[in-house]
């Protein structure tokens, strides 16, 4: 076999492959999940071309918190790192539950002092991929302040969720802003927090009955994170 030059004809033919290439380049290289490419070509001549896709995946942790039960949250899931929003509304209730709050579970207890615990259970799942470990944290949105925040101890967390609650002080207290989370998963005794395995876990909120009458509100931001 005898290898020659290409013709003028041929190089005149190989020119709209690799024009088409170039084309094709350019209309992948919109999307999000492709961040630079390369085109490698043995030579000028040549009517294939070979596309090398180089890429950062982002966003690819998604967290899901929804209420159960009576309990309502809107806007529970979100592509990380964006927050979404969820809110639970007790609505207006007495510490003797005369009324009961409109969402939730609510507990009359004697410990510390007299008073009531309202309670929101909440399903937390994280999912992930292309990796083997993961952490679902809540904590404080803000340092605790003054009222109408709930005071830093009077805000609680059980995971997993409790049967029903007798105290004030029982589940941990949600770690203040600047501290580290409450891992949700570690709580139930898993090493790591198993991808979509759903943490079903309870917000709690100790009220005593020496609390004055008003509207009080606070801000849990739950973090799913991978290494």
């Amino acid at each position: 076999m005898t290898l020659r030059p290409p013709t003028a004809a041929e190089k005149t033919r190989s020119k709209p492959a690799c024009a088409a290439a170039i084309l094709l380049l350019f209309a992948v290289g919109f999307p999000t999940i492709v961040r630079a490419q390369t085109i490698q070509s043995g030579s000028a001549n040549q009517t294939q071309v070979r596309l090398g896709f180089i890429g950062t995946v982002s966003n690819s942790v998604v967290m899901t918190v929804m209420g159960m039960g009576t309990t309502t949250v809107n806007g529970g899931t979100a592509a990380m790192p964006t927050h979404a929003q969820g809110t639970i509304d007790f609505g207006t209730f007495s510490t003797m539950l005369q009324p009961a709050p409109a969402n939730g579970t609510a507990y009359r207890v004697a410990l510390p002092a007299p008073g009531a615990v309202l309670v929101a259970t909440v399903d937390a799942v994280i999912d992930y991929n292309g990796y083997t470990t993961g952490s679902l944290t809540v904590g404080r949105r803000s340092a605790a302040g003054a009222a109408p925040d709930v005071p830093l101890a009077n805000l609680r967390v059980a995971s997993p969720s409790l049967g029903s609650w007798t105290s004030g002080n029982q589940g941990a207290q949600v770690p203040d802003f600047g501290l580290p989370g409450y891992d949700l998963c570690t709580a139930q005794g898993d090493a790591t927090c198993a991808a979509t395995k759903s943490y079903v876990h309870d917000l709690a909120i100790y009220i005593p009955d020496t609390q004055a009458a008003g509207p009080f509100s606070t801000v849990i931001l739950y973090t799913g994170t991978v290494p």
